[in-house]
């Protein structure tokens, strides 16, 4: 069985050139690695967070930069629900 660890990294880009870079946070973006559970649960905690870590800075290049912060073990896919802009309009705060 499949499953997939979706990791939180902050995403950096820079404001400068490569030989003195400047990285400004600009916000957060999700990775999605497809996994066997197995090894997802029984794997390493710390050898899991190292090798996701490496993966992500892979994506980095001299004009953006990504920084692991998080992951989570996902047996399913998101359910996706509309209509929020509907509850919205009826909020009143």
């Amino acid at each position: 069985m499949m499953c997939t660890i979706q990791v939180t990294a902050q995403y950096y880009e820079n404001y400068s050139d490569t030989n003195t870079p400047y990285w400004k946070p600009k916000g957060g973006v999700d990775f999605y690695f497809p996994l066997d559970a197995d090894m997802a649960l029984y794997a390493d905690k710390k050898a899991l967070v190292l090798a996701i870590t490496k993966m992500v800075e892979e994506q980095s290049n001299d004009h953006c930069l990504y920084e692991y912060i998080d992951h989570e073990v996902k047996f399913s896919k998101p359910v996706v629900v509309m209509g929020l802009e509907n509850y919205l309009s009826e909020v009143r705060l």
